[in-house]
């Protein structure tokens, strides 16, 4: 598909609330598949945690190349097609791996920049913060108060990060792009859609709501301790993850339909 062929649609407003529907929907095709899958990552991601600093680096360059894996299997779901093993790292093992691998390292590079500019916002270094936490606790309610400022900043720096990288890896790979245009292209088609995407994390946050809700209420009548608690939150944990990542394909399927309808039936990758 040539560059000039890539256009994203724009959706209705309400089509927000659908991604997640859909998203749903693939899920509960495969749900172990899904758990398994979670389970796995999850896993990977506690081991390169025990690495210190370059774990996490590690984490954040290849999360794009993930997330697309993630994108492949639910299309495979949707699609009703085998799912391979080797899914998940399927963008890794394709001609496209260094262009993916490029857009981690500008993935980590821009939230090391919102973490300077928060570190900019605060009269003291990290290693202050570090070393002498309690001189914010005593510091009362101005302090909590530029805390929440500081939450805010980085929710609001983060969300052009969020659109420039939503669809990136799928444009790099599906798309042919390389890391720069692709990152151009997903800003614009989120920005074109900027209604439908408001009405899917208005969705998320009425889901997270009600989930809230009903485990507030569970705690409540049944006294549930720290360990059952545990025990409830995983289930509910792998099925948030899991549809979150079939809705992020669902997102992709619609706005980028030909894109995807091309590579419908084929490899993964």
């Amino acid at each position: 598909m040539e560059m000039n062929k890539i256009q994203p649609n724009v959706v209705a407003i309400f089509d927000g609330r659908d991604w997640l529907l859909h998203g749903y929907d693939i899920f509960k095709k495969q749900p172990l598949v899904w758990i398994l899958t979670l389970l796995a990552y999850w896993t990977a991601m506690f081991l390169f945690g025990l690495i210190p600093i370059v774990g996490l680096l590690v984490s954040l360059v290849i999360s794009p190349g993930i997330a697309f894996g993630f994108i492949c299997l639910a299309k495979a779901i949707d699609q009703n097609q085998a799912v391979p093993p080797r899914i998940i790292i399927s963008g890794f093992t394709g001609s496209k791996k260094f262009d993916l691998i490029l857009l981690g390292f500008y993935y980590c590079g821009s939230l090391f920049l919102i973490f300077v500019l928060i570190m900019l916002l605060n009269d003291k270094s990290v290693i202050d913060l570090v070393n002498n936490p309690d001189s914010q606790i005593n510091s009362g309610t101005q302090s909590e108060n530029f805390f929440n400022i500081k939450i805010m900043t980085v929710l609001l720096l983060y969300i052009p990060i969020q659109m420039i990288f939503w669809f990136a890896p799928q444009l790099v790979v599906w798309g042919n792009l390389n890391s720069i245009k692709a990152m151009f292209y997903s800003f614009f088609a989120v920005l074109l859609n900027w209604k439908s995407f408001l009405t899917y994390l208005l969705t998320w946050v009425m889901v997270m709501l009600g989930i809230s809700i009903f485990i507030a209420l569970l705690i409540s009548l049944f006294k549930i301790d720290q360990g059952s608690l545990f025990v409830l939150f995983l289930p509910i944990s792998l099925l948030i993850m899991g549809v979150a990542h079939c809705s992020y394909y669902a997102s992709t399927k619609m706005i980028f339909s030909d894109l995807v309808a091309k590579h419908s039936n084929t490899n993964p990758n």
